[in-house]
């Protein structure tokens, strides 16, 4: 149950489910995310048993699941005139290890973007701890080409400020 500083879902207050309730993202679990004050995409994950290893601690294919969610980062600094996706390249360093329970947040800088790829860095940080950082580069598409698909219309659903017209992007 959720005390005053938890949401329903077990977010810390002021997070708010990342719904993407199809494909892998079912299996991992629940995302939550929150837009920060200079416009960029925080997301974050309550380390469950779903995650855990034998050990008891969080398994870095977990992490690396994680780690593979930058390209939502990538895709709200991006906008939605163009769908960062899929995956080309994912490098990954683990840093710490996650226990059950912690909240594990992570920010992502692109560091890069041309027409068709969008190259990536993410640090995950259980409070003030680096967990993990991670270089990914992802394919980037024309809106046309997938803008029937779930996944567009959910981003599309969550942050419809990251709309915008190809007319207007000029």
């Amino acid at each position: 149950m959720a005390d005053d500083t938890e949401t329903a879902a077990g977010f810390p207050l002021g997070w708010t489910l990342l719904d993407l309730e199809f494909g892998f993202a079912r299996s991992f679990g629940p995302v939550g995310f929150r837009e920060t004050a200079d416009q960029q995409l925080e997301l974050g994950f309550r380390c469950g048993d779903r995650h855990l290893n034998p050990l008891g601690i969080c398994h870095g294919g977990a992490i690396a699941a994680f780690a593979d969610y930058a390209a939502l980062g990538a895709q709200y600094a991006v906008g939605l005139s163009r769908i960062v996706t899929p995956t080309v390249t994912l490098s990954i360093d683990f840093l710490h290890p996650v226990l059950a329970g912690q909240w594990v947040t992570a920010r992502v800088e692109i560091t890069g973007l041309t027409r068709k790829m969008c190259f990536t860095q993410m640090v995950a940080r259980v409070e003030n701890t680096p967990v993990m950082s991670s270089r990914g580069i992802f394919k980037v598409s024309t809106r046309d080409e997938l803008i029937s698909h779930p996944f567009y219309l959910k981003c599309a659903e969550l942050w419809p400020s990251r709309v915008v017209d190809r007319e207007q992007e000029g």
